[in-house]
Formats: C-alpha cells, sequence, structure tokens
C-alpha cells in the first residue's frame, strides 16, 4: 500500500502547535512526571498523541472517509501501544486533556477500546498512517512502527458474566 500526502516533505508542522502553548506544557510536564521519562521524550510522545487526535477530529468531519468497523462507524484511527499509553496517562489530566481535545476536535475524544480483525492484520495501521500524515503534522515513525492493539483484551469479562 502507498501513501501520499499534500503535504511536501520537510514541510510538517510542529505538533504543539495543535494546542496552546498553556496546554502542551501541562500535557507534557503530567506525561514526563507519571511516567517518569525525559521532558523531551514527554514532548514527543505528546506531540504524537496530539496528531492522533487531530487525525480522529478531521475523519469525523469527513463520515464517509475509512474503514467500515463492527459497530457500523465508518472511521476509526487507532494508537500504537506508545501512543495508548500516552493516552491513558493524559486521561487522568482531566483538565488539560479536555482542553486539548476542545482546541484540537472541538469537544471531548473518549477512549473506546476495541479489538478489530483490521488492527489484527495491519490494515487499521497502515490507514491510521494515511490519516496522521494528512493532517500535515509531523508524523515521528519511533511512535507509529508497530502494530495496532487494544488496551483490552479481546473478550473481556462482561458485568454480570459468570462464564
Amino acid at each position: 500500500m502507498s501513501t501520499t500526502t499534500n503535504h511536501p516533505v520537510g514541510t510538517e508542522a510542529d505538533p504543539r502547535t495543535l494546542v496552546s502553548k498553556g496546554t502542551f506544557d501541562e500535557l507534557a510536564g503530567y506525561f514526563a512526571a507519571r511516567q517518569e521519562v525525559t521532558h523531551t521524550y514527554a514532548e514527543r510522545a505528546v506531540g504524537q498523541f496530539l496528531v492522533f487526535l487531530k487525525a480522529h477530529a478531521d475523519a469525523v468531519k469527513a463520515p464517509g472517509f475509512g474503514m467500515k468497523l463492527p459497530g457500523g462507524e465508518t472511521y476509526r484511527v487507532v494508537p500504537t501501544t506508545p501512543v495508548d499509553a500516552v493516552w491513558h496517562a493524559l486521561l487522568q489530566s482531566s483538565e488539560a486533556y479536555t482542553a486539548a481535545c476542545e482546541q484540537i476536535a472541538g469537544g471531548y475524544v473518549h477512549h473506546r477500546p476495541i479489538l478489530t480483525r483490521e488492527m489484527e492484520d495491519g490494515t487499521a495501521i497502515a490507514y491510521t498512517l494515511m490519516a496522521l500524515r494528512g493532517t500535515g503534522y509531523l508524523v515521528d515513525m519511533e511512535f507509529w512502527d508497530g502494530a495496532a492493539e487494544s488496551c483490552c483484551p479481546p473478550n473481556p469479562p462482561q458485568p454480570g458474566n459468570k462464564g
């Protein structure tokens, strides 16, 4: 599968510009402290998560674009393990996370883990990479080189089901 972008290589925008400086600094600082990583790594990781949010927001505005999912939705970008780790951490910094969602997507973006055949066979991550590159923001392949994974098991126990 080949991908194209509307942006010449080397002209990708800095992901930190997706949100206000205060929001970015709060998210990166929280992630660095929570995950006990360097501030430089935290800034890169949070930046890639913000590009992920942007790709999601762009897709919501174009509902006919994307892959068909079991629930009937027509699009979903998927995180890799490192990007999902950022998502989980930032959900706990609820004010800054909500501000980032508002600034990028116009509203709160819920975390709804799923596991699809497309995630298992690599289709979903290839699709996600196209969507990420389509945003015009820098895609740091260190965070996207891998499979899309669900943070939940394929058949999690359901409340009230003792089976």
